[in-house]
């Protein structure tokens, strides 16, 4: 990894805990528990990675780091179908 490529995901992460900190604010405002928050946030990111990835789940559950039927038992634990369930 480049010295530019450390320091560009540095500043991603310090922007990214910025927006989460106030993410946590609101739901913390709202009474959310943290399990709650965590499900929400996973869900979220997965489909997001499954979408940006056009359904391919070896493709998205790369880009999470996590194996793909791990994603499967993700997808499946939250209601989402995938391809193969068709």
């Amino acid at each position: 990894m480049s010295p530019t490529n450390v320091e560009e995901r540095r500043a991603a992460l310090r922007a990214l805990g910025d927006a989460l900190g106030n993410v946590a604010d609101a739901l913390l405002d709202r009474g959310l528990q943290l399990d709650e928050a965590l499900n929400v946030f996973e869900v979220r990111y997965v489909r997001s990675a499954v979408a940006r990835h056009r359904g391919n789940l070896s493709q998205a559950a790369a880009a999470l780091g996590i194996h793909r039927n791990t994603l499967r038992s993700k997808l499946h634990r939250n209601g989402q179908r995938t391809r193969k369930d068709a």
